[in-house]
């Protein structure tokens, strides 16, 4: 007898077996513990899609845009954890936990790399800013598979047909490690790891005089000692959440919100390690632990379904409209004007919960597997 595949599709909410089928599903109610870091989850995803259309016009938007990445990373550490401690996954094999993330994780993954192919289309076909067939071809085919693409001739990115994907492909990796380990009682070989990842960010820091190390193609290996340093911190983090968090201090949303912009803005060159040290899990913490009116409910609630998608569309919904910009002959002032953003921004939340219908529909006519 086949029965579907319950194994939660999203990591970030926790899981009850059903009495009449035994099989896991959704514990409704019970993820809204932390409606504020799903509400982040979204907000990191739009920080980096303004930092990227803001390029263009105005330069570099927030002094501390690699931050954005951190507090992702640590979110993403701290449900993580949440959602491995489940009773219902914690009796679940390895290899069935990871493989239902990755189903959920890329067929979105590969809508965006796929918007992404279609957007670089015009300068690939001009042979403009070092593309040709060739690498634009090529860049594809390597997205597909989850590999970067260490190009002198493409500037940006190591995954260049949509650049801020290159950290979900490391959260997958960091979900796996975590998957592994097991650690819902003891998490010492979390603190191990932890130190490990800090070690070798302070090492790679200093040899290559970047406080940011990893935050480029050039210095793209040092992305996963960075990646692991915050993945471990947040579900350190929620270890100790869960046994210490009702004795803090409970903030007004509206805090944690502004220490979140915040924390994008300081024009201070190191300050990014003393932000990754200390803000950051912070900001996680209070976002954990701070009030729940009604309204961040709902917006968590949103939130929560379209934020991976919002997080992947951003870059190629972006490049999309600026080849329509040139194609049509749009003024530059209406691009980089409120009214040109408002647009943008329109069509990547359009077309972030078209992404995830689809997916959501893929999914309930997915034939069920033993």
């Amino acid at each position: 007898m086949n029965e579907p595949n319950a194994i939660l599709l999203d990591h970030h909410e926790p899981v009850r077996r059903s009495a009449e089928t035994g099989v896991a599903s959704p514990t409704r109610g019970v993820n809204e513990g932390y409606p504020m870091l799903q509400m982040l989850r979204m907000l990191v995803g739009l920080s980096i899609f303004a930092g990227h259309w803001s390029e263009p016009y105005f330069g570099q938007m927030w002094p501390q845009g690699q931050i954005a990445i951190d507090i992702f990373f640590m979110i993403e550490g701290f449900l993580s954890m949440r959602f491995l401690s489940q009773p219902a996954v914690v009796g679940a094999g390895w290899r069935r936990v990871v493989g239902d993330r990755i189903a959920h994780v890329y067929p979105i993954y590969a809508m965006a790399l796929i918007a992404g192919f279609c957007s670089f289309a015009p300068l690939a076909l001009k042979h403009a800013e070092g593309w040709t067939i060739a690498n634009w071809v090529g860049a594809f085919f390597s997205g597909l598979v989850l590999m970067p693409v260490f190009s002198p001739r493409v500037y940006g990115s190591v995954f260049p047909l949509n650049p801020p994907s290159w950290a979900i492909v490391l959260e997958l990796f960091g979900f796996a490690f975590l998957a592994a380990l097991r650690v819902q009682g003891s998490p010492g070989r979390l603190v191990v790891l932890w130190v490990g990842a800090m070690s070798a960010c302070l090492a790679l820091g200093a040899l290559w005089h970047d406080p940011n190390a990893g935050w480029s193609a050039a210095h793209y290996w040092g992305g996963w000692p960075r990646m692991i340093l915050s993945f471990c911190g947040g579900a350190l983090l929620w270890h100790l959440h869960r046994r210490h968090g009702t004795r803090g201090p409970t903030l007004p949303p509206t805090y944690v919100l502004a220490g979140f912009v915040g924390m994008h803005l300081p024009a201070i060159r190191f300050i990014g390690w003393p932000l990754l040290a200390f803000g950051v899990p912070v900001l996680v913490w209070s976002g954990a632990a701070c009030a729940r009116p009604a309204w961040l409910e709902t917006i968590a609630g949103y939130a929560r379904r379209n934020a991976l998608a919002i997080y992947l569309l951003g870059y190629p919904v972006m490049m999309i409209w600026r080849y329509a910009d040139t194609a049509f002959t749009m003024r530059p002032s209406f691009a980089e004007s409120p009214a040109g953003f408002a647009l943008v921004l329109g069509s990547l939340l359009a077309a972030s919960v078209t992404v995830m219908r689809l997916q959501n529909n893929t999914v309930r006519v997915a034939p069920a597997r033993p």
